[in-house]
């Protein structure tokens, strides 16, 4: 199965929409900030991802907690990031 990074197209889009984000073929340098950079999926391979892993329960609160804390998501331990955030 195929994960992929979509980096998020900007300020004022809704971040749990599928076409706010686009893929992109290297990995972020961001992780924290005060806005979406960059999401990570897996099962994902298409340009823009599947409306499916945004709007699980799992993935929005990733994506919430990710703005409100203005860090990366999940926040615990060595889990890896599927939310990274920047400031512009």
């Amino acid at each position: 199965m195929a994960n992929s990074w979509y980096a998020y197209l900007g300020q004022g889009k809704d971040p749990y929409l599928n076409t706010s984000y686009k893929k992109v073929t290297i990995d972020p340098l961001c992780l924290s900030g005060c806005t979406i950079c960059a999401i990570y999926l897996l099962g994902q391979t298409s340009d823009i991802p599947s409306q499916m892993p945004l709007s699980t329960p799992k993935m929005m609160e990733y994506i919430t907690n990710s703005l409100v804390s203005l860090s990366p998501e999940p926040n615990s331990g060595a889990v890896k990031h599927f939310v990274y955030l920047k400031c512009y």
